[in-house]
């Protein structure tokens, strides 16, 4: 298991970062901030990989890729993977101004 450690500050409300190229399955995020923020990360192919409007604390979260099952009257089998990534992705915070953000990105 490998991660990626980013500090982000929002300068003046919106900070925007980009990685470098990410390889493996995305197992976890985690965000530490002092203050709320929203945090979006999204694949530089253009997907959404995470989004989250209003992070406050230290969180864990371990974002899945959904892919829609078959229909059978009532239920539906939905499959919930790790993302696969082999590019760089894009990590944008918004908040109040000034303020340190801490996000984790562990692979497997």
């Amino acid at each position: 298991m490998s991660e990626k450690v980013i500090e982000i500050n929002t300068g003046s409300g919106r900070a925007v970062f980009l990685t470098e190229l990410m390889e493996g399955k995305l197992n976890a995020v985690i965000i530490e901030s002092q203050d709320k923020v929203s945090v979006m990360i999204s694949s530089d192919l253009g997907y959404l990989i995470f989004h989250n409007p209003e992070h406050y604390g230290v969180k864990y979260y371990a974002p899945r890729a959904v892919m829609r099952g078959p229909e059978r009257k009532l239920i539906v089998s939905d499959q919930f993977d790790k993302f696969v990534l082999n590019e760089p992705m894009d990590i944008m915070v918004d908040g109040g101004k000034n303020r340190d953000v801490k996000i984790i990105l562990r692979f497997d």
